[in-house]
């Protein structure tokens, strides 16, 4: 099952993010604070719970915890409100966050380097170990002798021995922000490249923040910084003043439409991107163990995965290139310490089929397993999309539910299909419409997990479906990128799937037409209907493309076209293979009101033909399905069936693909299919019983087709009665019954090509009593008696 990782490599358990009993949570000493200032979004308010539980927790209360109530963030602590004030206002010590490998930061010659000689020059306790560090940044910098920003091995060299000598405060800020890799460094969408965003650099603008709250001198605060503070811890109003904050706060970041006229500024609280920044330090990257972060940089960070757009409205194709990928930030409500959040966000990486989460879609597939084990009860997914210039946004892309879908272990089963079709579709300047395929997959994938149901998994279907279809069509690039067919799907995506509508069930008795062996030791003499429509080898279980065949005739035209033509084809590679039976088994069955409507035109075409080339994919057509407990008739779910055509019941009799049994269970003859019998004799064979074999004759669809139905009905009405089922008159204008009027009636084609595509619908054993007395003389008929004296003898 997909989940998220619980253990360390020792094995040891962490706790869980699970309530916990009331009575256990309040001392006489602890105080719960509700912060209103800080909530789930956008990213930099939920970004300062994190900072305030953080930094009470180190500097002033050990045993502080903090839990999300309401969209609200809680803090528990031995702080009240006043004292909480007190303590960031006179007591607080800034951490030392520097970027001194990037240009901007405040280090090099063309930087603006005010705010880090105010600090470095600052002779204030609560600073000394900002300016403690920032004067052993510039003796390192001197030593290497870079003058301006440091590039490639110059760059990774100071990143390396920042690391060794600098302490352990800036190298927690530094795993929150990169990761080494062999070729350099990896670095957090979170944190842009490094602790700037284009030509914003977020470290800069924390000191510039300390400097204007006046932390670095020895004076009281003043009644601005005081209002500030309330404002980002309470929410209560405040004068904000303009000052870039980055991609933490899109709705404050300005730009065209942002107020009145023609542009707005970016506002800011100095106080919000203080704590924004210190609480990004309980996002640090882990050194990565077995997460399997090979496939991404993005993975050795928490909760962090490629962007995918899937899940959110967008008009543009391309957001998840132009995207530095996505965060999901979880929601907990068991009142948790800084220590246990930083190891569940330092191990909380998302794992699919034992490898790790690469993209938004295997995430959801993740939280909808495990997930409420920890505690989370829902995650905020963001994602770092590109806007004007090179600054990007941390774009709010919903909230998403932990709710346990045990039906996603189903897609395990696409997982090594989907992986090469995701490479394949990745790659340098790919059809588009394989990126397009990719995208609507994802997207179902997403939405499923996200509300479940069988409609939404139903959506999955359809969508490996079209994929399918795209690499039908086009032979160079599936040879070129050595894609196989998806095949072999389970039954249990059947049930899964099935939202019980009228559509799915023609789609997938459709889907499961096949040839039955003649015998009990033979093997089918044709291939199921997905080789109608895709070139695709049967006999090695459709897991293996085939040269194009005469066989394969779905193409562009309308569903009724494609039906008539795949029945048509199949009649006649029946009769060229010698089969005895017609190759139009199904396991699954259709009811004749449902087949009525279809001949009407009342049902969405279009959707049926996206569920069969989806349900194709699962192997309908296996001998070995019927014992796994399915549901093979459907026939009698619905009452009051709608008027069928007198037609379709004349020529459905003429293609079933099985013999006609006739039964006398009380005063009526009752008309069914043949069914398989054990052998007295041999327990282990089974024979199918004798019945009326009736053949069609070759002329009959393309008459129908034609619509020329009334000569159709005329040939199959000869061929009932030669068979010895005696047909009723046929209609005539004025509603009188007549043999032989089934000659005088034309239809429009149209309808003729709906009906010619219903004889391929495969119906219920029991739906044929009804056809039979529909146009037969069927309860006195010689062959009825005989045949149902003979059911009795070996029933007997």
């Amino acid at each position: 099952m997909a989940e998220l990782q619980r253990h360390d490599d020792a094995g040891t358990e962490h706790k869980s993010l699970e309530p916990t009993p009331p009575q256990s949570r309040l001392g006489s000493n602890h105080h719960d604070l509700e912060l209103p200032g800080c909530t789930p979004e956008p990213l930099m308010a939920y970004l300062k719970a994190l900072g305030v539980l953080r930094l009470v927790s180190e500097q002033k209360d050990p045993g502080a915890r903090g839990w999300w109530k309401n969209d609200v963030f809680w803090l528990r602590s031995k702080l009240d409100r006043d004292a909480l004030v007190t303590f960031f206002l006179e007591v607080y010590k800034p951490t030392p966050i520097v970027a001194p490998w990037a240009g901007g930061s405040g280090f090099f010659k063309k930087d603006n380097t005010k705010y880090v000689k105010e600090l470095s020059n600052s002779k204030t306790s609560r600073v000394g170990l900002c300016a403690e560090v920032i004067r052993t940044v510039q003796a390192i910098i001197d030593e290497e002798k870079i003058g301006d920003k440091p590039k490639d091995e110059d760059k990774t060299r100071l990143i390396r021995r920042y690391r060794r000598e600098l302490p352990d405060e800036v190298v927690a800020w530094m795993d929150a922000a990169m990761v080494l890799q062999q070729d350099g460094q990896g670095f957090a969408p979170l944190l842009g490249t490094g602790g700037n965003d284009g030509r914003l650099d977020f470290t800069q603008n924390f000191m510039q923040r300390i400097v204007s709250l006046g932390l670095h001198k020895e004076e009281q605060a003043t009644d601005e910084s005081r209002a500030w503070l309330a404002h980002a811890l309470f929410a209560s109003t405040a004068k904000l003043h303009s000052a870039s904050v980055g991609q933490f706060a899109p709705g404050r970041a300005g730009g065209p439409n942002a107020t009145q006229g023609m542009e707005g500024d970016s506002t800011d609280d100095p106080w919000d991107f203080i704590f924004m920044m210190e609480g990004a330090l309980v996002l640090a990257g882990a050194a990565v163990r077995r997460f399997g972060v090979a496939d991404s940089a993005r993975a050795a960070f928490p909760f962090t995965v490629r962007a995918i757009a899937a899940g959110f409205d967008s008009p543009a194709s391309k957001d998840g290139v132009d995207s530095r990928g996505e965060l999901w930030l979880p929601l907990w409500t068991r009142p948790t310490n800084v220590a246990e959040l930083r190891q569940h966000f330092g191990e909380g990486r998302a794992e699919v089929s034992r490898r790790a989460a690469r993209d938004g879609a295997d995430f959801a597939r993740a939280v909808t397993g495990l997930g409420v084990d920890r505690g989370i009860t829902g995650f905020n997914r963001l994602g770092f999309l590109k806007r004007s210039g090179k600054a990007y946004l941390a774009a709010p892309l919903g909230r998403f539910e932990v709710v346990e879908r045990t039906d996603v272990d189903r897609l395990r089963e696409v997982d090594p299909w989907l992986n090469g079709f995701r490479r394949a579709a990745g790659d340098k300047n790919p059809p588009p419409r394989f990126a397009s395929a990719l995208r609507r997959i994802d997207s179902a994938i997403f939405d499923f997990c996200k509300y479940g149901g069988a409609a939404f998994f139903q959506r999955i279907i359809v969508a490996l479906g079209a994929a399918e279809r795209e690499l039908a069509n086009t032979e160079r690039f599936r040879e070129d990128k050595k894609l196989k067919p998806l095949a072999g799907l389970s039954a249990e995506w059947i049930g899964a799937a099935d939202d019980g509508s009228r559509e799915y069930s023609i789609a997938l008795a459709l889907a499961g037409v096949h040839h039955e062996p003649d015998g009990p030791a033979e093997q089918p003499k044709i291939g199921p209907l997905r080789t109608n429509l895709e070139p695709v080898d049967w006999q090695k279980r459709c897991r293996a493309w085939a040269e194009k065949e005469r066989c394969v005739v779905w193409n562009a035209a309308d569903l009724a076209t494609n039906l008539a033509n795949v029945l048509q084809r199949r009649m006649m590679d029946g009769e060229r293979a010698g089969c005895q039976r017609l190759p139009l088994a199904s396991r699954f069955t259709v009811p004749l009101d449902v087949i009525a409507a279809f001949i009407a035109g009342e049902l969405d075409d279009a959707r049926i033909e996206e569920l069969i080339w989806g349900l194709m994919l699962i192997d309908t057509w296996r001998r070995d399905l019927a014992p796994a407990g399915m549901n093979q008739s459907r026939d009698g779910q619905r009452a009051d069936p709608n008027p069928l055509p007198r037609e379709y019941a004349l020529l459905k009799l003429l293609f079933l693909p099985r013999p006609l049994v006739a039964e006398r269970p009380g005063d009526k003859v009752r008309w069914r299919l043949a069914r398989l019998r054990t052998d007295p004799v041999n327990p282990r064979r089974r024979h199918l019983e004798s019945g009326i074999v009736i053949r069609p004759e070759p002329r009959i669809l393309p008459l129908l087709r034609a619509g020329r139905i009334g000569e159709a009905c005329r040939i199959a009405a000869q061929r009932l009665r030669v068979s010895g089922l005696p047909p009723m008159p046929g209609p005539l204008p004025t509603g009188v019954m007549r043999d032989g009027a089934w000659a005088e009636r034309i239809i429009e084609p149209r309808r003729a090509q709906r009906l010619a595509a219903a004889l391929l619908i495969p119906i219920a054993s029991e739906s044929v009593n009804r056809l039979v007395h529909l146009v037969c003389r069927a309860d006195g008929s010689d062959a009825a008696e005989a045949l149902a004296a003979s059911a009795a003898g070996e029933s007997q």
